[in-house]
């Protein structure tokens, strides 16, 4: 498979999961959803590297990566962006999250000796101002009491989680690139992060609670667990996984840059679920995304 079409998918795959997150992280708070979550995604992803039986890829040196990349791209990264989601809903916080593919595309010019030729440099560029469009334009005036689009709180602070998830999730996929590129199997690596940062998150629980103040801490009913087990393998077993391979077979910038366009995809998807087109300048944003997506592939 080629690794663009991995990044896509992964693209995909975070778009499914965060219309079935939105609900549920509202009420419980980012950390919380996050943490429960990560156990569920922990458990598949331990199940299935030792199914296929990737431990044996993983060197001990490859743990001080793996643990920085966890600790980084999931604890940070995922407990800003859920809280970004609690404050903001899943279609801004997609967008904002999108600043982590020119970080990790910048990142990987500097450490790893990565180069854009002109097309796919200009196929960054249109990918980029698509998925700003598509944001910028993504709703109507109409939809934003649904619980996707409402704000709870300040607009700027939840924009501002979702930049520090960003910044986590691409310094993250920088840290854990030379383990990848040292042959380490996809899975294997997706599960021993996952691990780490799944231990750390319910070390750090109330710390964390306390500094992302969730706007309403609700009970867990019985229906959340479905959506948390979903979520997790949408978001990490699946969407993780492929961003890993991709970044692992292909430049980081160009898999990240793919990968980012989210909440182009989210589009249609909000479309169906809550049965009102995207606004015009939406869908010119999602045309310049699959221009520039076909120019970088």
């Amino acid at each position: 498979m080629p690794y663009q079409l991995a990044a896509l998918l992964a693209a995909a795959s975070w778009a499914t999961s965060s219309l079935i997150a939105a609900e549920p992280v509202r009420r419980l708070g980012g950390p919380r959803f996050c943490r429960i979550r990560m156990l569920y995604a922990s458990g598949m992803l331990l199940v299935l590297a030792t199914v296929t039986g990737g431990w044996s890829s993983l060197s001990r040196d490859d743990l001080g990566l793996l643990a920085v990349s966890g600790l980084i791209g999931i604890l940070l990264g995922d407990v800003a962006l859920f809280t970004a989601m609690a404050r903001i809903g899943p279609r801004r916080t997609a967008v904002v999250f999108t600043s982590n593919a020119p970080l990790a595309a910048v990142g990987g010019v500097l450490l790893y000796n990565e180069s854009f030729n002109l097309t796919a440099l200009g196929g960054a560029a249109l990918t980029v101002v698509g998925i700003a469009m598509a944001v910028n334009f993504g709703s109507r005036g109409g939809t934003h009491a649904h619980v996707f689009e409402r704000i709870e709180g300040s607009l700027r602070t939840g924009a501002s989680w979702g930049v520090l998830g960003a910044l986590g999730q691409a310094v993250g996929a920088l840290t854990v690139k030379p383990v990848l590129d040292g042959g380490a199997d996809t899975l294997a690596v997706a599960a021993t992060r996952a691990v780490i940062a799944t231990a750390a998150m319910w070390l750090v629980a109330r710390p964390t609670d306390r500094l992302a103040r969730p706007r309403q801490r609700g009970e867990i009913r019985r229906s959340d667990h479905v959506r948390l087990a979903v979520s997790a393998l949408a978001a990490m077993v699946l969407g993780m996984t492929l961003l890993l391979w991709a970044i692992g077979h292909g430049d980081t910038g160009v898999a990240t840059i793919l990968s980012a366009t989210t909440p182009v995809i989210m589009l249609p998807l909000l479309w169906i679920t809550i049965r009102q087109a995207p606004a015009p300048g939406a869908w010119l944003g999602a045309l310049l995304t699959v221009v520039g997506t076909a120019l970088l592939i």
